[in-house]
């Protein structure tokens, strides 16, 4: 897992050599992302920093949904070319004569891909975890989808981003550790800008599936209209922290600051992580590294091991059994 986080610029670079001749042939009116958990991010991603120049919708069930464009590409992402959802998604594609692109790194999805002649963004780290891949599968995908003409070409940002993620990684541990500690058996909610809010919820999932705990995320300026006044009589112990950038809007800065003194008077712990970059894609960058860092020190503080899913993997046996 160390070897993981510590190589996560290695990611970019790698995924935008090896996906550099990727494109699809077509006039698109919008994009279709089907994918599951850490499959799925991706296409958070792309929408949170407006990247694509259709509207991207992200299809998070079986088959696809009854209302999207008239010529839309579907872009069908699994990590291990297996997901069950996503596979439907493919068949539903195909029988629709939609044109496909497929996001994987094998599987069936790679397979029939092949069979059908459909292109392929290639999330080359076979054998790791979807959720660990997020920078190789965003960059390929991202990489493809410029080269169709269906997204902002930001190859150039990608390597400064590369370059900053290798800047920061190692010396990023030891406050993220720090975090760890003071979230041993709290339950931890984190909350960023709107602009950031990716970063939050992908911090949140980190935690679900690297240190085996439960967690929630939240945005700002929503969360003071609803969430916040949940505290006011929590039913668990928990631990908010606040990813803070001086590009936040200056009234998100401002109820950042309230919200933190009446959770604190509220007996609610805030810690506030200030976090860095020069645009939006190296600042929520930074906070996927000081997520990795948190949750996987978390993971060692809880004794167990950051990377297998076992939950998942038990889940998936038991519906296969259930399933004609």
């Amino acid at each position: 897992m160390r070897d993981i986080i510590l190589h996560q610029g290695n990611q970019i670079r790698h995924s935008l050599e090896v996906n550099k001749n990727v494109r699809v042939e077509g006039d698109f009116d919008s994009i279709l992302l089907a994918g599951m958990g850490g499959s799925g991010h991706p296409g958070d991603l792309l929408n949170a920093l407006h990247l694509t120049t259709v509207p991207l919708t992200v299809h998070r069930s079986y088959d696809l949904p009854h209302i999207f464009g008239k010529n839309p590409l579907t872009v069908i992402s699994s990590y291990s070319g297996n997901t069950e959802e996503a596979l439907s998604a493919y068949q539903d594609s195909k029988k629709a004569n939609k044109k496909i692109l497929a996001n994987t790194s094998g599987g069936k999805l790679l397979d029939w891909a092949k069979q059908d002649a459909a292109p392929v963004s290639l999330i080359d780290y076979p054998g790791m975890q979807p959720r660990h891949t997020l920078f190789a599968s965003f960059t390929g995908l991202a990489c493809a989808l410029a080269n169709s003409g269906l997204a902002k070409d930001i190859s150039s940002e990608l390597l400064k981003t590369a370059d900053m993620i290798d800047s920061v990684v190692a010396e990023t541990e030891a406050p993220a550790k720090a975090l760890a500690d003071s979230l041993v058996k709290k339950t931890p909610v984190f909350y960023a800008s709107d602009t950031l809010a990716f970063g939050a919820k992908n911090t949140k999932i980190q935690t679900n599936e690297n240190a085996k705990t439960a967690a929630f995320w939240n945005e700002f300026p929503e969360m003071n209209h609803n969430e916040m006044v949940g505290m006011t009589q929590p039913q668990a112990v928990f631990h908010a922290v606040f990813f803070t950038s001086d590009t936040d809007h200056k009234q998100v800065k401002l109820r950042m600051q309230v919200t933190n003194e009446m959770y604190e008077a509220w007996g609610v712990p805030v810690t506030e992580i200030p976090v860095l970059g020069s645009n939006q894609l190296e600042q929520l960058s930074y906070i996927v590294i000081f997520g990795l860092w948190t949750t996987y020190h978390l993971a060692l503080n809880y004794g167990v091991d950051p990377i297998p899913v076992k939950g998942v993997e038990d889940f998936k046996k038991k519906l296969a059994e259930l399933t004609i």
